[in-house]
């Protein structure tokens, strides 16, 4: 078994009325299937991760892009059922419960969307 210690630090002096600063960590337990890929995404969506090949996990997306326009669209099924936009530049760490089948596509362009799948113990 691996583990993940996933760090969140969030900093402003003037987002509240008073200064905002603090850090979350946590110590997860990795056992199962580790992926790391990058897909190439498109104004068609595109399957990025199939329920059906993990069970519960911890996923990091990263929108590679450095063009402002080329947002990608993270869906919880080919439908357009949107889940999360992320900006150029922009990235998101969850957990997945692996119940739904994960789609991605661009409102312009071909940006690269990086994954990385952390497949938790059971």
């Amino acid at each position: 078994m691996a583990t993940l210690t996933p760090k969140l630090t969030l900093t402003s002096s003037d987002a509240l009325l008073d200064a905002l600063n603090f850090t979350v960590t946590d110590s997860l337990t990795i056992s199962g299937a580790i992926v790391q890929k990058s897909v190439v995404t498109s104004t068609t969506s595109t399957s990025v991760l199939a329920a059906a090949s993990y069970t519960t996990s911890y996923v990091f997306l990263h929108n590679k892009s450095i063009a402002s326009a080329e947002i990608i669209t993270i869906e919880k099924a080919d439908a357009g059922d949107e889940y999360m936009y992320l900006g150029a530049g922009e990235f998101a760490f969850f957990p997945w419960s692996s119940t739904v089948d994960l789609f991605a596509d661009s409102a312009s362009g071909t940006p690269v969307l990086e994954i990385m799948l952390f497949q938790a113990a059971a």
